[in-house]
């Protein structure tokens, strides 16, 4: 009733190309969506023409769990270039046994990042994905380098919601020029520089989450933009929840402090030229921010957006209301739209990220930005140095670049990187319109969506949530036995008996009655009435994990006991303090439904 159907096609799974050796030849190297096409002349992977070659590569198959949300690292090393040479793009991808990418609503890449097991390229992992597929492609003149003995490991975790057992691979896409090729070509190699809001801890006595950089936006925390006619929350420099994702009171989650950002500080074997940039989101998202601090004086370098398309015309801007899935790309941008900036030693990168909160509370939020550094640049300029350069800042995105109709921000933006008067442009464009596997839309027609029973059920203080279920609240149940009753400050139980099965689940507050067919932008977690509403819930992962996994129930937590964190694993309190029907899902596995009536 509440899962929508997968499409069915041929059985083909995925195999990768043998042209990782130099004696193969590979794919030419082409651009493949409008906003590829529109810049494609800029791009190095243009620039070595018949040079460059397109190799697929392929990890898996990975045998996903029903429910499965693990955070995993490839036992062994995965495939890569076996020679000496420049990575000019990278496309990442999800696909099942078709060879195609399943809807994103039932099974998708939360996440993966690539790392090299050696020594590493830059500062952290050196390209990473969520599910906006960004395709990250080198401006004329630069490329990534990656030698003949270097390791590959892939850390990724791929959600399931659905309760079949399913296989899937991951698919990553490389152009790649040999190193005689670009030195000929000119082509210099860029470091990677990964920004992350949760990469350290924000504050004293907030949580380490580097192998789990997530945080909680809510809804009603934050300040009001007047541009866009909404609320966000920007973060970490705003305090923009109750509490942290695994359910603790602390800074920024609960405890407002003063902070400004998440600073990374510029090492000497890091300082040059920014050359490229773009940020990763999840859905609510709305951008990422990031600044460069000198002695104290902070300056804007780049804006990343995430720009949502219309349900039913792909072509434009969904309205604000709708900026709730993953259907959406993200900016980027580089020194192929005139976009170059000058850091040196001691300086910091400041990152923030900005979720909506005017119409929902967003769990367990990323924000993450990827540049590249070119340590000696000998493309011209080495970039504007805005603080001792006269640079005007302009947030509009450059002239000449492509965009979906109706974006919330303005374009007309004419860079200049040299003379006496320079101007930055902040931001870029996406790389790829609307993706297929992110049609599948849910969510209440007109007059289709059941109510929930008037009938009261029997008043309770345990709820078990058994085989993907609510058990007696779930909403296979209550239209015959009711309504479970849950008395107003006595606290009800929720018990996750999958957990056994390395199962996790939410009790998450959705707007009532929450019983329309699941898509990729339903539910959401927006059934807060407003910033007071204490009734503004959320479990957290209910089930065990250890330090880089999303499960409340962490095992081995410094800053909980064993017994406390078996707690955790196992079920989850909840004291209501208002009266009235409430309904909620599993953010895990949103097919899963149910609602208690607080009583006095």
């Amino acid at each position: 009733m509440l899962m929508a159907v997968m499409p069915a096609f041929a059985q083909v799974p995925p195999t990768p190309d043998p042209a990782f050796i130099k004696e193969v030849p590979g794919a030419p190297c082409k651009a493949e969506t409008p906003y590829e096409r529109h810049g494609w002349k800029a791009t190095a992977s243009a620039q070595a023409g018949d040079k460059c070659k397109r190799i697929k590569f392929t990890y898996g198959p990975i045998t996903v769990k029903p429910g499965q949300n693990d955070v995993l690292i490839g036992p062994v090393t995965i495939e890569k270039p076996a020679y000496d040479g420049l990575i000019t793009r990278f496309k990442p991808d999800l696909v099942d046994a078709t060879g195609e990418p399943p809807p994103i609503h039932t099974v998708h890449l939360h996440h993966g990042t690539w790392l090299n097991a050696g020594e590493s390229y830059g500062n952290g992992p050196f390209f990473a994905s969520g599910e906006e597929k960004t395709i990250g492609f080198w401006p004329k003149g630069y490329g990534m380098h990656v030698g003949a003995q270097d390791q590959w490991l892939l850390l990724y975790m791929v959600h399931s919601a659905v309760t079949q057992p399913t296989e899937v691979w991951i698919t990553y896409d490389i152009d790649f020029v040999a190193d005689e090729d670009a030195e000929k070509l000119g082509m210099v190699p860029t470091k990677p520089v990964w920004l992350d809001v949760q990469s350290e801890r924000i504050a004293k006595g907030a949580p380490e989450t580097s192998g789990n950089p997530v945080y909680n936006s809510q809804k009603g925390f934050g300040h009001y933009n007047k541009k866009l006619g909404i609320m966000e929350c920007s973060w970490p420099d705003e305090n923009c929840a109750r509490h942290d994702v695994y359910g603790g009171d602390t800074p920024q989650q609960g405890k407002p402090i003063k902070l400004e950002g998440a600073d990374w500080k510029v090492t000497e074997d890091m300082a040059g030229t920014l050359i490229l940039m773009g940020g990763h989101l999840h859905p609510g998202g709305i951008r990422d921010e990031v600044s460069l601090v000198r002695k104290g004086k902070e300056k804007m370098i780049h804006i990343s957006d995430a720009v949502y398309f219309d349900k039913k015309n792909p072509d434009r801007v969904a309205k604000t209301k709708d900026w709730n899935s993953w259907n959406f790309s993200m900016t980027g941008t580089g020194s192929q739209v005139d976009w170059k900036v000058n850091i040196k030693k001691g300086d910091i990168l400041r990152l923030n990220s900005v979720y909506e909160s005017e119409y929902a509370s967003w769990y367990e939020n990323m924000g993450i930005v990827m540049a590249w550094v070119a340590p000696k640049d000998p493309h011209g300029d080495p970039g504007v140095d805005v603080f001792d350069d006269n640079v005007k800042l302009d947030a509009r995105a450059p002239v000449g670049t492509m965009h979906p109709k109706g974006i919330p921000y303005e374009t007309g933006c004419k860079p200049q990187l040299t003379g006496a008067n320079k101007t930055l442009c902040l931001r870029g464009q996406i790389t790829h319109g609307a993706m297929r596997e992110a049609q599948f839309f849910g969510g209440c027609g007109k007059d289709d969506c059941m109510a929930l029973p008037k009938k009261d059920g029997q008043l309770m203080s345990d709820i078990p949530m058994p085989g993907f279920t609510y058990g007696p609240a779930d909403i296979s149940m209550i239209y015959e036995n009711g309504v479970p009753l849950v008395k107003r400050g006595d606290t009800v139980r929720f018990w996750n008996t999958d957990t056994f099965l390395n199962i996790w689940h939410t009790v998450t507050r959705c707007k009532e009655p929450c019983t329309g067919m699941t898509g990729v932008d339903y539910p959401t977690p927006n059934g807060s009435t407003g910033p007071g509403d204490k009734m503004d819930f959320d479990s957290t992962e209910v089930g065990y994990g250890v330090f880089f996994s999303p499960a409340s129930g962490q095992i081995g937590d410094d800053d909980k006991s064993t017994e406390e964190a078996l707690q955790d694993g196992l079920y989850w309190d909840f004291t209501p303090s208002e009266t009235g029907t409430y309904s909620f899902f599993c953010r895990i596995h949103p097919g899963m439904r149910g609602a208690i009536r607080v009583v006095k």
